[in-house]
């Protein structure tokens, strides 16, 4: 650090620093690569190599996109390895850290330390926290380095002395003893059983609907690989009884709709094949964004929805719900089902470590009963309290509340704005759970109780018809085609209908899942907007998309100019034409600019009155004015998820609402 104090070259300033880095992370080889926005670059100041990353590839790519750590044991067989940036020297290397430096979500540049083959030890976790303590060492270097010394505080060489010699000690401090290895081992490990037993689920399902014999093989060595995952991890756990560890907090931003939805419909195939009729319920109001702890939330919902699961017998019924306070900021969870239940003598030792509710539940349904204890401490530690109610022969509610970090507070589904809707469940069983649970999406979107009808007789002002499978025939079909009704199908067995082809043009949603976005995307008369985005790096759409999920958008993807020409006019056919496109220049065929090019002289042609609004992504500098005339804005890279939704924000404010016509009335067959 007094090297560099006594330097202003910045070529020897990055020498020290990349040298730091090297011996800091136990490294062959360093790099504090430089950001620059207007040149779209990456720049070596020690080296003087260059990166373009105005059509980023490679693992250095994806780490310039997403903003994003992470280590790479067996660089060269990563799926997005590209040698020119990854390893443009051609080196034996082994592993590799990618790490951005970004400050207010901008990107200031990227540290990029390398393994060689000699090492015979790959990058831990601890080593990329290690190199992360700098994280603000690093940013006051590289504004330094660009000569970008706005607002920046003079460099305190002692105070990062200090932050460098604490990092050191913490991360010696965070080596782990052998037997603090083996409890978290045993942590670990039992949060595979159940995700195990749901892989055999699904295995068996896709067993049952495959007719080709060596397919069917292949499915069976898997199912026994699901089996002696269990086997292995018993074994673990028993060895580990009366040791488990607690671990920090590390809280992360999720879309939560579909984070509790993918915990859920990781039961689907379970539910499906014990004939349980499994009912999630997730608030549509749930603010767009959150920040938890994902990890310990995710374990605790998977043991307790994997424990209803275990005790609840054929035919009989498992909740889970998932509601939002908007007046405390907290989520409440709960896990029902109707099974064996647990006596009330019992219920308060049913949170201690290695105990059984009953005294031949193991022996019966497997398990050591660790799960509920680990679940009760993380409950703690998210700021809640795990609670139970139950009765023996009626089955067992678990629950908890827990506070959350609202990232985005809109709601996670827009309400109903017009309310003229007549909405039908048509289903022989009125008083079957599943037409009850799909009512609760409704009324909690803002639909009058009076609009909804549970019948067996197809009412002909119907507007929106939600069809179970067992009333759905041609004839239903035939009426709701010449009526212009919005159909959701619901299957009453999962994957029943996914060999009936001529149901391909409907929505089809599965009893045993998750189904509240479609319940409400029928039934919203407010279309979605209709996205394009046409580029042919595949980690730029898929950036795209994870941020775009969050809003009520439909998308499609071109990875070809021409592609995205055609896709742009044919949708003018079926008279609905994309509201907006996010386009790269640099794509095969034909360019971003030449499609715009082309694109805006037929709308001219057709007098097409709502113009497409078209964003820019190319994050090329040199594109020149005329070029960014065919565009309503420019985004440069890496993305900022608030410019991309800026971005979805004036293309709504571009197209108006259409109204929506009123109901029809008439009679039922």
């Amino acid at each position: 650090m007094n090297l560099i104090s006594q330097t202003d070259d910045p070529k020897e300033i990055a020498q020290i620093i990349e040298k730091l880095l090297q011996d800091f992370s136990h490294s062959d080889h360093a790099a504090l690569l430089i950001f620059d926005p207007d040149q779209q670059t990456l720049f070596d100041k020690s080296s003087g190599s260059v990166y373009t990353m105005i059509n980023p590839r490679g693992i250095l790519g994806e780490a310039f996109l997403t903003k994003s750590a992470a280590i790479y044991n067996h660089l060269a067989s990563e799926k997005n390895y590209a040698q020119h940036v990854d390893n443009p020297k051609g080196l034996k290397l082994r592993s590799q850290i990618v790490l951005p430096i970004v400050e207010n979500e901008e990107l200031l540049g990227i540290v990029r330390t390398s393994r060689s083959i000699q090492y015979k030890q790959p990058y831990q976790k601890m080593d990329l926290e290690l190199l992360n303590s700098l994280h603000i060492f690093l940013a006051k270097i590289i504004h330094i380095l660009r000569a970008d010394k706005q607002n920046i505080e003079p460099v305190n060489i002692s105070k990062l002395n200090t932050t460098i010699t604490v990092a050191a000690e913490t991360h010696t401090e965070k080596t782990p003893t052998p037997d603090a290895l083996m409890l978290q081992l045993s942590n670990t490990v039992h949060d595979i059983r159940t995700p195990a037993n749901s892989l055999y689920g699904f295995l068996e399902l896709m067993e049952e609907h495959t007719e080709d014999k060596r397919l069917k093989e292949f499915i069976e060595h898997a199912k026994e690989s699901a089996k002696f995952i269990n086997t292995l991890t018993d074994s673990i756990l028993e060895q580990a009884k009366e040791k488990y560890q607690r671990h920090p907090t590390a809280l992360l931003a999720v879309n939560s709709v579909k984070f509790f939805a993918q915990i859920a419909n990781i039961f689907s195939a379970d539910m499906s094949a014990k004939n349980i009729d499994y009912l999630v319920y997730i608030d549509p109001l749930l603010p767009k964004e959150i920040k938890i702890d994902t990890i310990k939330l995710k374990r605790v919902l998977i043991n307790l929805l994997g424990n209803a699961y275990k005790f609840t017998p054929k035919g009989s019924r498992i909740n889970f719900k998932v509601k939002y306070d908007l007046n405390e900021q907290k989520i409440k969870l709960s896990v029902s089902d109707h099974g064996i239940g647990i006596d009330p003598s019992r219920q308060k030792d049913i949170f201690k470590a290695f105990e059984q509710a009953e005294e031949d539940t193991s022996e019966h349904y497997g398990g050591t009963g660790l799960g509920l204890s680990i679940s009760a401490k993380y409950v703690n530690e998210l700021g809640g309290k795990l609670q139970l109610k139950s009765a023996l022969e009626e089955g067992s509610r678990f629950h908890f509340s827990i506070p959350i970090e609202v990232i985005n507070a809109n709601p996670s589904y827009e309400k109903f704005i017009n309310l003229k809707k007549k909405i039908t469940l048509l289903t022989n069983y009125k008083k079957h759970t599943n037409p009850k649970n799909i009512i609760s999406y409704l009324l909690q979107l803002g639909m009058s109780e009076k609009n909804i009808e549970i019948t067996d007789t197809l009412p002909l002002d119907t507007t929106h018809l939600y069809c179970f499978q067992h009333k759905l025939s041609p004839e239903i079909l035939r009426i709701a085609k010449e009526k212009s009704m919005e159909v959701l199908i619901i299957e009453e067995s999962l994957f029943s209908l996914s060999k009936n082809k001529s149901l391909s043009q409907y929505n089809i949603i599965s009893e045993n899942t998750y189904y509240g976005d479609l319940v409400h995307s029928t039934a919203f008369w407010e279309n979605k907007k209709k996205i394009l985005i046409a580029d042919d790096n595949k980690i730029n759409i898929t950036l795209l998309k994870s941020i775009l999920e969050t809003e009520f958008v439909e998308i499609t993807t071109a990875a070809d100019g021409l592609e995205a020409l055609n896709l742009l006019k044919e949708a003018h056919k079926d008279n609905r034409p994309y509201d907006a496109i996010f386009i790269d220049k640099h794509m095969p065929s034909i360019s971003g600019s030449d499609v715009m090019q082309n694109y805006r002289s037929f709308e001219k042609s057709r007098g097409i009155t709502v113009p497409l609004f078209a964003i820019s992504i190319t994050g090329d500098p040199h594109i020149d004015e005329q070029e960014r005339r065919l565009y309503d804005l420019m985004i440069k890279k890496p993305f900022k998820a608030a410019n991309i939704r800026a971005a979805i924000e004036k293309v709504i404010a571009q197209h108006k609402t259409v109204p929506e016509p009123e109901s029809i009335s008439g009679h039922t067959i």
